[in-house]
């Protein structure tokens, strides 16, 4: 079995919405979406599976990332 599972997640306080980068199998991933649920009622959280298309962009994002090094 494949770890092809993020966890979605929305805001219901302000709309903010984002994704994991952790991938999980298919139940873990669902338990764990269940688990931050309970833990945190004002975020809304899913199980989703990982698409070629939200891979692509992960990585295009982690190209765009930089880090400032400072003395």
């Amino acid at each position: 079995m494949s770890s092809t599972y993020v966890i979605r997640w929305k805001s219901k306080v302000n709309g903010r919405a984002g994704r994991g980068t952790k991938c999980f199998e298919r139940g873990e991933a669902e338990r764990l979406a269940q688990e931050l649920n309970r833990e945190y009622p004002q975020i809304e959280h899913e199980a989703v599976k990982m698409t070629a298309q939200m891979a692509e962009q992960a990585s295009a994002e982690d190209k765009d990332k930089t880090i400032a090094l400072t003395e």
